[in-house]
Protein backbone atom coordinates (compact mmCIF):
# COMPACT_ATOMS: atom_id res chain seq x y z
CA UNK A 1 0.00 0.00 0.00
CA UNK A 2 1.45 3.36 -1.07
CA UNK A 3 1.67 6.06 1.58
CA UNK A 4 0.82 9.68 0.76
CA UNK A 5 1.28 12.64 3.07
CA UNK A 6 -1.16 15.40 2.12
CA UNK A 7 -0.06 18.87 3.24
CA UNK A 8 -2.46 21.80 3.34
CA UNK A 9 -2.91 25.17 5.01
CA UNK A 10 -6.56 24.57 5.93
CA UNK A 11 -8.82 21.60 6.62
CA UNK A 12 -12.51 21.26 7.54
CA UNK A 13 -14.31 22.77 9.33
CA UNK A 14 -12.31 25.61 7.76
CA UNK A 15 -13.81 26.65 4.42
CA UNK A 16 -11.89 26.92 1.15
CA UNK A 17 -10.65 24.97 -1.86
CA UNK A 18 -7.64 23.26 -0.17
CA UNK A 19 -9.84 22.20 2.77
CA UNK A 20 -12.46 20.69 0.48
CA UNK A 21 -9.92 19.01 -1.80
CA UNK A 22 -7.83 17.49 1.00
CA UNK A 23 -10.90 16.13 2.80
CA UNK A 24 -12.14 14.50 -0.43
CA UNK A 25 -8.76 12.83 -1.00
CA UNK A 26 -8.61 11.66 2.63
CA UNK A 27 -12.00 10.00 2.24
CA UNK A 28 -11.64 8.57 -1.29
CA UNK A 29 -8.00 7.54 -1.84
CA UNK A 30 -7.88 4.72 0.75
CA UNK A 31 -10.39 2.93 -1.48
CA UNK A 32 -7.68 2.79 -4.14
CA UNK A 33 -5.08 1.17 -1.87
CA UNK A 34 -3.47 4.36 -0.59
CA UNK A 35 -2.56 5.04 3.05
CA UNK A 36 -3.27 8.73 3.68
CA UNK A 37 -2.15 11.18 6.33
CA UNK A 38 -2.94 14.91 6.42
CA UNK A 39 -0.92 17.76 7.90
CA UNK A 40 -2.62 21.12 8.33
CA UNK A 41 -2.53 24.36 10.25
CA UNK A 42 -5.49 24.69 12.59
CA UNK A 43 -6.65 23.86 16.11
CA UNK A 44 -6.05 20.69 18.12
CA UNK A 45 -9.71 19.64 17.83
CA UNK A 46 -9.11 18.92 14.13
CA UNK A 47 -6.47 16.29 14.90
CA UNK A 48 -7.18 12.59 14.52
CA UNK A 49 -4.52 10.16 15.74
CA UNK A 50 -2.62 8.56 12.87
CA UNK A 51 -4.70 10.41 10.29
CA UNK A 52 -4.83 14.20 10.70
CA UNK A 53 -1.91 16.13 12.23
CA UNK A 54 -2.28 19.78 13.22
CA UNK A 55 0.13 22.68 13.68
CA UNK A 56 -1.49 25.29 15.91
CA UNK A 57 -2.51 28.58 14.32
CA UNK A 58 -2.02 30.24 17.71
CA UNK A 59 1.76 30.30 17.32
CA UNK A 60 3.43 33.30 15.61
CA UNK A 61 4.00 32.87 11.87
CA UNK A 62 7.69 32.12 11.84
CA UNK A 63 7.42 29.60 14.67
CA UNK A 64 4.45 27.76 13.24
CA UNK A 65 6.13 27.59 9.81
CA UNK A 66 9.19 26.01 11.47
CA UNK A 67 7.04 23.52 13.36
CA UNK A 68 5.15 22.69 10.15
CA UNK A 69 8.47 22.09 8.35
CA UNK A 70 9.70 19.78 11.12
CA UNK A 71 6.41 17.85 11.05
CA UNK A 72 6.62 17.39 7.27
CA UNK A 73 10.13 16.02 7.78
CA UNK A 74 8.96 13.66 10.51
CA UNK A 75 5.76 12.45 8.85
CA UNK A 76 7.26 12.41 5.37
CA UNK A 77 9.94 9.85 6.26
CA UNK A 78 7.60 6.94 5.73
CA UNK A 79 5.67 8.42 2.81
CA UNK A 80 6.13 7.46 -0.83
CA UNK A 81 4.79 10.83 -1.95
CA UNK A 82 4.21 14.27 -0.46
CA UNK A 83 1.14 15.87 -2.04
CA UNK A 84 0.63 19.55 -1.26
CA UNK A 85 -2.89 20.74 -2.14
CA UNK A 86 -2.42 24.36 -1.05
CA UNK A 87 -0.42 26.93 -3.03
CA UNK A 88 0.20 29.23 -0.04
CA UNK A 89 3.80 29.82 1.08
CA UNK A 90 3.18 28.19 4.46
CA UNK A 91 2.17 24.92 2.83
CA UNK A 92 3.72 24.59 -0.65
CA UNK A 93 7.19 26.14 -0.20
CA UNK A 94 7.77 24.54 3.19
CA UNK A 95 6.53 21.14 1.99
CA UNK A 96 8.86 21.28 -1.02
CA UNK A 97 11.89 22.07 1.14
CA UNK A 98 11.13 19.05 3.31
CA UNK A 99 10.58 16.84 0.24
CA UNK A 100 13.95 17.90 -1.19
CA UNK A 101 15.73 17.02 2.06
CA UNK A 102 13.91 13.69 2.32
CA UNK A 103 14.39 13.00 -1.40
CA UNK A 104 10.68 12.24 -1.75
CA UNK A 105 8.43 12.62 -4.74
CA UNK A 106 6.61 15.93 -4.52
CA UNK A 107 3.33 16.89 -6.19
CA UNK A 108 1.72 20.30 -5.73
CA UNK A 109 -1.73 21.56 -6.62
CA UNK A 110 -1.78 25.21 -7.71
CA UNK A 111 -5.16 26.94 -7.69
CA UNK A 112 -4.09 30.56 -8.07
CA UNK A 113 -1.31 33.10 -7.85
CA UNK A 114 -0.48 33.39 -4.15
CA UNK A 115 1.93 36.30 -4.78
CA UNK A 116 -0.83 38.27 -6.49
CA UNK A 117 -3.39 37.53 -3.78
CA UNK A 118 -0.99 38.65 -1.06
CA UNK A 119 -0.04 41.68 -3.14
CA UNK A 120 -3.66 42.80 -3.36
CA UNK A 121 -4.41 42.13 0.31
CA UNK A 122 -1.18 43.38 1.90
CA UNK A 123 1.01 45.36 -0.48
CA UNK A 124 -1.32 47.70 -2.37
CA UNK A 125 -1.41 45.90 -5.72
CA UNK A 126 -4.34 47.23 -7.79
CA UNK A 127 -3.88 45.24 -10.99
CA UNK A 128 -5.87 42.12 -11.82
CA UNK A 129 -4.01 38.85 -12.05
CA UNK A 130 -3.30 38.84 -15.79
CA UNK A 131 -1.80 42.33 -15.71
CA UNK A 132 0.09 41.46 -12.52
CA UNK A 133 2.01 38.78 -14.45
CA UNK A 134 3.51 41.43 -16.74
CA UNK A 135 4.67 43.94 -14.11
CA UNK A 136 7.46 44.20 -11.57
CA UNK A 137 6.88 45.06 -7.93
CA UNK A 138 8.79 45.59 -4.69
CA UNK A 139 10.99 43.21 -2.75
CA UNK A 140 8.28 41.42 -0.76
CA UNK A 141 6.25 40.48 -3.82
CA UNK A 142 9.45 39.54 -5.65
CA UNK A 143 10.32 37.13 -2.82
CA UNK A 144 6.86 35.55 -2.94
CA UNK A 145 7.14 35.19 -6.71
CA UNK A 146 10.56 33.54 -6.46
CA UNK A 147 9.27 31.08 -3.86
CA UNK A 148 6.22 30.30 -5.98
CA UNK A 149 8.29 29.79 -9.13
CA UNK A 150 10.73 27.60 -7.21
CA UNK A 151 7.87 25.34 -6.09
CA UNK A 152 6.41 24.74 -9.55
CA UNK A 153 9.82 24.31 -11.18
CA UNK A 154 11.13 21.81 -8.63
CA UNK A 155 7.93 19.80 -8.17
CA UNK A 156 7.80 16.42 -9.90
CA UNK A 157 4.24 17.18 -10.94
CA UNK A 158 1.94 20.22 -10.82
CA UNK A 159 -1.83 19.73 -10.75
CA UNK A 160 -4.06 22.66 -11.59
CA UNK A 161 -7.85 22.96 -12.05
CA UNK A 162 -7.99 24.83 -15.36
CA UNK A 163 -6.16 25.34 -18.65
CA UNK A 164 -6.08 29.05 -17.84
CA UNK A 165 -3.96 28.36 -14.76
CA UNK A 166 -1.84 25.86 -16.67
CA UNK A 167 -0.85 28.61 -19.11
CA UNK A 168 -0.12 30.96 -16.22
CA UNK A 169 2.12 28.40 -14.50
CA UNK A 170 4.01 27.82 -17.75
CA UNK A 171 5.05 31.48 -17.59
CA UNK A 172 6.50 30.83 -14.12
CA UNK A 173 9.02 28.44 -15.64
CA UNK A 174 7.40 25.04 -15.08
CA UNK A 175 7.76 22.43 -17.81
CA UNK A 176 4.67 21.78 -19.89
CA UNK A 177 4.90 18.00 -19.50
CA UNK A 178 4.90 18.38 -15.70
CA UNK A 179 1.60 20.27 -15.53
CA UNK A 180 -1.66 18.32 -15.53
CA UNK A 181 -5.19 19.77 -15.51
CA UNK A 182 -7.71 18.05 -13.26
CA UNK A 183 -10.97 19.94 -12.90
CA UNK A 184 -12.37 20.58 -9.45
CA UNK A 185 -14.98 18.24 -8.03
CA UNK A 186 -18.14 20.18 -7.37
CA UNK A 187 -21.37 18.74 -6.03
CA UNK A 188 -24.46 20.79 -5.37
CA UNK A 189 -25.95 20.30 -1.92
CA UNK A 190 -29.05 18.17 -2.27
CA UNK A 191 -31.97 20.20 -1.11
CA UNK A 192 -35.50 18.81 -1.19
CA UNK A 193 -37.19 22.16 -1.27
CA UNK A 194 -38.97 24.13 -3.98
CA UNK A 195 -38.19 27.78 -4.64
CA UNK A 196 -41.32 29.04 -2.90
CA UNK A 197 -40.63 26.92 0.18
CA UNK A 198 -37.11 28.36 0.39
CA UNK A 199 -38.49 31.88 0.07
CA UNK A 200 -41.03 31.31 2.81
CA UNK A 201 -38.34 29.93 5.10
CA UNK A 202 -36.13 32.97 4.46
CA UNK A 203 -39.00 35.47 4.33
CA UNK A 204 -38.01 36.59 0.82
CA UNK A 205 -40.02 37.67 -2.20
CA UNK A 206 -39.62 39.48 -5.50
CA UNK A 207 -37.02 38.98 -8.22
CA UNK A 208 -33.92 37.65 -6.56
CA UNK A 209 -30.35 37.43 -7.80
CA UNK A 210 -27.61 35.93 -5.67
CA UNK A 211 -23.83 36.21 -5.65
CA UNK A 212 -21.35 34.45 -3.40
CA UNK A 213 -17.66 34.38 -2.62
CA UNK A 214 -14.98 35.95 -0.48
CA UNK A 215 -15.64 39.66 -0.08
CA UNK A 216 -12.52 41.00 -1.77
CA UNK A 217 -12.10 43.83 -4.26
CA UNK A 218 -11.68 41.71 -7.39
CA UNK A 219 -15.03 39.96 -6.83
CA UNK A 220 -16.83 43.14 -7.89
CA UNK A 221 -19.68 43.02 -5.37
CA UNK A 222 -19.71 46.80 -5.06
CA UNK A 223 -20.78 47.25 -8.67
CA UNK A 224 -23.62 44.75 -8.22
CA UNK A 225 -24.95 46.90 -5.39
CA UNK A 226 -24.78 49.97 -7.65
CA UNK A 227 -26.62 48.06 -10.37
CA UNK A 228 -29.48 47.26 -7.99
CA UNK A 229 -29.77 50.98 -7.26
CA UNK A 230 -29.94 51.74 -11.00
CA UNK A 231 -32.45 48.99 -11.83
CA UNK A 232 -34.87 49.63 -8.95
CA UNK A 233 -37.13 51.83 -11.07
CA UNK A 234 -37.35 49.23 -13.83
CA UNK A 235 -37.57 46.23 -11.46
CA UNK A 236 -39.01 47.59 -8.18
CA UNK A 237 -38.99 44.21 -6.39
CA UNK A 238 -35.36 43.43 -7.31
CA UNK A 239 -33.25 41.95 -4.52
CA UNK A 240 -29.56 41.04 -4.32
CA UNK A 241 -28.25 38.48 -1.85
CA UNK A 242 -24.49 38.46 -1.23
CA UNK A 243 -23.16 35.42 0.65
CA UNK A 244 -19.62 35.47 2.00
CA UNK A 245 -17.27 37.35 4.26
CA UNK A 246 -13.96 39.15 3.88
CA UNK A 247 -12.12 42.46 4.10
CA UNK A 248 -14.66 44.35 1.93
CA UNK A 249 -17.62 43.58 4.20
CA UNK A 250 -17.61 46.97 5.94
CA UNK A 251 -17.36 48.88 2.64
CA UNK A 252 -20.22 46.91 1.11
CA UNK A 253 -22.40 47.50 4.16
CA UNK A 254 -21.69 51.23 3.92
CA UNK A 255 -22.46 51.35 0.20
CA UNK A 256 -25.76 49.58 0.80
CA UNK A 257 -26.76 52.12 3.45
CA UNK A 258 -25.52 55.14 1.46
CA UNK A 259 -27.70 54.08 -1.49
CA UNK A 260 -30.71 53.37 0.77
CA UNK A 261 -30.80 49.75 -0.34
CA UNK A 262 -31.30 48.05 3.02
CA UNK A 263 -34.52 46.46 1.72
CA UNK A 264 -32.97 45.41 -1.60
CA UNK A 265 -29.48 44.16 -0.72
CA UNK A 266 -28.86 41.46 1.87
CA UNK A 267 -25.33 40.65 3.02
CA UNK A 268 -25.85 37.33 4.79
CA UNK A 269 -22.22 36.55 5.66
CA UNK A 270 -20.37 33.26 5.28
CA UNK A 271 -22.84 30.39 5.49
CA UNK A 272 -22.55 26.63 5.99
CA UNK A 273 -23.12 24.80 2.72
CA UNK A 274 -26.61 23.58 3.59
CA UNK A 275 -27.76 27.09 4.57
CA UNK A 276 -26.26 28.64 1.45
CA UNK A 277 -28.13 26.03 -0.61
CA UNK A 278 -31.46 27.36 0.74
CA UNK A 279 -30.56 30.89 -0.37
CA UNK A 280 -29.48 29.56 -3.76
CA UNK A 281 -32.77 27.71 -4.13
CA UNK A 282 -34.69 30.90 -3.38
CA UNK A 283 -32.95 32.85 -6.18
CA UNK A 284 -33.88 33.36 -9.83
CA UNK A 285 -30.36 33.95 -11.18
CA UNK A 286 -26.72 33.78 -10.06
CA UNK A 287 -24.31 36.63 -10.87
CA UNK A 288 -20.53 36.49 -10.41
CA UNK A 289 -18.83 39.76 -11.38
CA UNK A 290 -15.26 38.64 -10.78
CA UNK A 291 -11.93 39.91 -12.07
CA UNK A 292 -10.23 36.57 -11.51
CA UNK A 293 -11.16 32.90 -11.13
CA UNK A 294 -8.95 29.85 -11.46
CA UNK A 295 -12.03 27.64 -11.59
CA UNK A 296 -14.98 28.77 -9.50
CA UNK A 297 -16.60 26.16 -7.25
CA UNK A 298 -19.44 28.55 -6.53
CA UNK A 299 -20.21 29.13 -10.19
CA UNK A 300 -20.39 25.40 -10.93
CA UNK A 301 -22.49 24.73 -7.82
CA UNK A 302 -24.98 27.36 -8.96
CA UNK A 303 -25.16 25.72 -12.37
CA UNK A 304 -25.62 22.28 -10.77
CA UNK A 305 -28.59 23.66 -8.85
CA UNK A 306 -30.17 24.81 -12.09
CA UNK A 307 -29.62 28.54 -11.71
CA UNK A 308 -29.09 30.62 -14.87
CA UNK A 309 -25.68 32.27 -14.46
CA UNK A 310 -24.09 35.54 -15.52
CA UNK A 311 -20.34 35.79 -15.05
CA UNK A 312 -17.24 37.40 -16.48
CA UNK A 313 -15.06 36.43 -19.40
CA UNK A 314 -11.97 35.89 -17.22
CA UNK A 315 -9.75 33.04 -16.05
CA UNK A 316 -11.33 29.60 -15.90
CA UNK A 317 -14.88 30.92 -16.28
CA UNK A 318 -14.74 30.43 -20.05
CA UNK A 319 -13.98 26.73 -19.50
CA UNK A 320 -17.25 26.41 -17.58
CA UNK A 321 -19.66 28.78 -19.30
CA UNK A 322 -20.39 28.63 -23.02
CA UNK A 323 -21.78 32.07 -23.78
CA UNK A 324 -25.52 32.07 -24.58
CA UNK A 325 -25.59 28.26 -24.32
CA UNK A 326 -25.42 27.50 -20.59
CA UNK A 327 -24.89 31.01 -19.23
CA UNK A 328 -24.05 34.58 -20.17
CA UNK A 329 -20.52 36.00 -20.25
CA UNK A 330 -19.79 39.71 -19.82
CA UNK A 331 -16.71 41.84 -19.29
CA UNK A 332 -15.55 42.35 -15.72
CA UNK A 333 -17.08 45.40 -14.00
CA UNK A 334 -18.90 46.38 -17.20
CA UNK A 335 -22.03 47.93 -15.72
CA UNK A 336 -23.91 48.23 -19.00
CA UNK A 337 -23.33 44.60 -20.00
CA UNK A 338 -24.27 43.32 -16.55
CA UNK A 339 -27.47 45.38 -16.47
CA UNK A 340 -28.48 44.19 -19.92
CA UNK A 341 -27.84 40.53 -19.04
CA UNK A 342 -29.79 40.80 -15.77
CA UNK A 343 -32.76 42.43 -17.50
CA UNK A 344 -32.73 39.82 -20.28
CA UNK A 345 -32.96 36.97 -17.82
CA UNK A 346 -35.64 38.54 -15.66
CA UNK A 347 -37.74 39.36 -18.72
CA UNK A 348 -37.51 35.96 -20.41
CA UNK A 349 -38.53 32.76 -18.64
CA UNK A 350 -37.77 30.88 -21.86
CA UNK A 351 -34.13 32.03 -21.82
CA UNK A 352 -33.80 31.32 -18.10
CA UNK A 353 -35.12 27.79 -18.50
CA UNK A 354 -32.91 27.07 -21.51
CA UNK A 355 -29.72 28.26 -19.78
CA UNK A 356 -30.62 26.44 -16.55
CA UNK A 357 -31.11 23.11 -18.29
CA UNK A 358 -27.83 23.35 -20.20
CA UNK A 359 -26.07 24.57 -17.03
CA UNK A 360 -26.99 21.37 -15.18
CA UNK A 361 -25.57 19.28 -18.02
CA UNK A 362 -22.27 21.16 -17.99
CA UNK A 363 -21.97 21.05 -14.19
CA UNK A 364 -22.30 17.25 -14.26
CA UNK A 365 -18.85 17.08 -15.91
CA UNK A 366 -17.27 18.43 -12.71
CA UNK A 367 -18.21 15.44 -10.57
CA UNK A 368 -16.33 14.01 -7.61
CA UNK A 369 -16.09 10.68 -9.44
CA UNK A 370 -14.41 12.29 -12.46
CA UNK A 371 -11.95 14.18 -10.27
CA UNK A 372 -11.00 11.15 -8.18
CA UNK A 373 -10.63 8.92 -11.26
CA UNK A 374 -8.35 11.47 -12.95
CA UNK A 375 -6.30 11.93 -9.76
CA UNK A 376 -5.85 8.20 -9.17
CA UNK A 377 -4.92 7.61 -12.82
CA UNK A 378 -2.28 10.32 -12.51
CA UNK A 379 -0.90 8.97 -9.24
CA UNK A 380 -0.73 5.42 -10.61
CA UNK A 381 1.13 6.70 -13.65
CA UNK A 382 3.72 8.56 -11.58
CA UNK A 383 4.11 6.40 -8.49
CA UNK A 384 6.62 4.05 -10.11
CA UNK A 385 8.80 6.82 -11.51
CA UNK A 386 12.35 6.84 -10.15
CA UNK A 387 13.22 10.26 -8.85
CA UNK A 388 16.45 11.57 -10.33
CA UNK A 389 18.83 12.85 -7.71
CA UNK A 390 18.34 16.56 -7.31
CA UNK A 391 21.42 18.76 -7.17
Amino acid sequence: MKKILITTGIFPPDIGGPATYSSILLKELPGFDYNIGVLTYGVKEQASKGLIYVVSNKWPKGIRHLVYFLKVLWLGRGADLILCVDSSFGASFISLLAALILRKKFVVRITGDYAWEQGVQRYGVKELMDEFQRKRYGIFISILRRCQNFVVCRADLVITPSNYLKNTILNWGAKKENIKVIYNAVSATEIKMFKEEARQKLNLSGRIMISAGRLVLWKGFGLLIEIVSGLKKQIPDLKLIIAGDGPERENLDKKTKDLNLENNVLLVGALPKNELAVYMRSADIFVLNTGYEGLSHQLIEAMAMGLPVITTRVGGNTEVVDNQENGILVEYNNKKQLEEAIIRLFMSDELKNKLAEKARDKAALFSRQNMISATVDLLKKYENFIIIKRP
